[in-house]
C-alpha cells in the first residue's frame, strides 16, 4: 500500500492506495482513531460486487454498520437523494459523534459527503472510491455537493474527509467505459503538473486500460499525490487549486447542456481538454507539437461521445452559470507548456464562444 497524506493542519487525513484496501479497511480506521461502527452510504451495484469485503471489516473492527442504498448516476445528485439521506441518518439514530463511510464512485461520494458537511452542522465521513475517478479526483480535497437542473455542482461546501482508502483492485470490475472516465481526469493530472506522468500514459496506456495491477497502482497514486500536493496548497481554491479545473469549463457545460445523460464526467472533460488545446493554441499557449501530442494521448483513452446535436446557445447558457463566469469574464485553466498550467482570467467572452461554435460545428476538431 502507499500511504499519502493532505497536509492541512488539524484536518490533515491520510489517503491510502493500493490492492486490499477493503479488507483492511476496520483496522485502518480503528487506527485512525475511529471507535464507533460507521454508516454506509453505498449504491445496489456496488454493494453487490463489493460490499461483503468491505462491510465484513468494518465489522470485524467495530459492529454491523447500518447500510443506506442511493442511486448510482449523475442523476442521483440532487437535492431528492440528499433529502432521503437526512431521513434515514435520523432514522438509524445518527448524531454528531457519528460518521459516515461513502462507499462508491464520485457522485456518492459527493452527495454522502454533503450529507455529512450539513447533518447537524458537520459530522465525520471517509470515503471508500470504488472508481478511477473517484479514486483519483473527486474523493481528495473536500469539495462536496449536489446539482440543480441549471448546472452541477451549484450547491456545496468544502468538507475534508478524515481518510481516503482507494483499493485499486475495486477497478478491475469496472466497465471498460467507466475506467476510461477516470483515465481522462488521469491525463489532467499530467497536462497540469506532470510530464512524467504523461510519458508512463503514452507508454503503458494499454496495460492501464487492461487493469494491470502494478498500472494502476502507479496511474492512482501519481494522481492522487498530483491533487493531495495541491490541496495542501491552496484548500479553497484561491489561487493554484484552480488548475485541476483543467477541461472543466468545458466540459462541466456539455454536462448540463446535456442534461448529464450522454457523457459521463471523464468524458466531458476529455472534451473540454481538447477545446482548451485548440483554444489555447488560438491564444499562443502550446507549441503545434505539445497540442498535438495531448490531442493524441486523450483520443487514444477511449472515443468520446458525439457533440452533434448540441448548440452552441445551450452551451452558452451553461457556460454562464458556471462558477468560473464572473461578471461577464470567464476564467479558464490553460497550458503554457505540458505539465505548467496558468489561469487565465481575461478570457473575452465573444472569442470563446466564437471558438465553441466552430468547435461544435467541426465535431471537435479545430484548425
Amino acid at each position: 500500500m502507499k500511504r499519502l497524506r493532505v497536509e492541512l493542519g488539524d484536518r490533515s487525513y491520510p489517503v491510502i492506495v493500493g490492492e486490499g484496501v477493503l479488507e483492511h479497511a476496520g483496522e485502518l480506521l480503528r487506527r485512525a482513531g475511529f471507535s464507533t461502527a460507521p454508516i454506509v452510504v453505498s449504491s445496489d451495484r456496488v454493494l453487490g460486487l463489493h460490499g461483503r469485503r468491505l462491510l465484513g471489516s468494518l465489522e470485524r473492527a467495530f459492529s454491523k454498520c447500518p447500510v443506506i442504498r442511493i442511486g448510482d448516476g449523475e442523476r442521483f445528485k440532487n437535492h431528492q437523494t440528499l433529502a432521503m439521506l437526512y431521513r434515514e441518518l435520523l432514522r438509524a439514530g445518527a448524531d454528531r459523534r457519528s460518521w459516515i463511510v461513502a462507499f462508491g464512485g464520485g457522485v456518492t461520494g459527493d452527495v454522502a459527503g454533503f450529507a455529512a458537511a450539513t447533518y447537524m452542522r458537520g459530522i465525520r465521513y471517509v470515503h471508500v472510491p470504488t472508481t478511477l475517478l473517484g479514486q483519483v479526483d473527486s474523493s481528495i480535497g473536500g469539495k462536496v455537493g449536489i446539482n440543480l437542473r441549471q448546472g452541477k455542482n451549484l450547491i456545496g461546501a468544502f468538507h475534508q474527509p478524515s481518510a481516503v482508502l482507494a483499493d485499486t483492485a475495486v477497478l478491475q470490475t469496472l466497465p471498460a467505459r467507466e475506467l476510461a472516465s477516470g483515465l481522462f481526469e488521469v491525463v489532467k493530472c499530467g497536462a497540469i503538473r506532470s510530464r512524467p506522468l504523461l510519458a508512463y500514459l503514452e507508454k503503458n496506456l494499454d496495460r492501464v486500460g487492461g487493469c494491470r495491477s502494478d498500472a494502476l497502482e502507479h496511474v492512482v497514486a501519481s494522481a492522487a499525490r498530483i491533487k493531495a500536493d495541491v490541496v495542501s496548497r491552496d484548500e479553497r481554491e484561491g489561487g493554484l487549486r484552480m488548475i485541476l479545473n483543467y477541461g472543466h469549463t468545458v466540459g462541466h457545460a456539455l454536462e448540463a447542456a446535456t442534461r448529464y445523460r450522454r457523457f459521463t464526467h471523464g468524458e466531458a472533460v476529455g472534451w473540454g481538454m481538447l477545446a482548451c488545446v485548440g483554444f489555447g493554441q488560438q491564444l499562443g499557449a502550446l507549441t503545434g507539437a505539445e497540442a498535438g501530442r495531448l490531442s493524441a494521448l486523450i483520443r487514444r483513452v477511449a472515443p468520446l461521445p458525439a457533440l452533434e446535436g448540441i448548440r452552441c446557445g445551450s452551451l452558452w447558457a451553461a457556460l454562464a452559470r458556471d462558477k468560473k463566469f464572473d461578471s461577464g469574464r470567464i476564467r479558464m485553466v490553460l497550458l503554457r507548456r505540458l505539465g505548467e498550467a496558468i489561469v487565465r482570467n481575461d478570457i473575452e467572452p465573444a472569442r470563446l464562444r466564437r471558438f465553441l461554435s466552430g468547435f461544435l460545428a467541426a465535431r471537435g476538431e479545430w484548425s
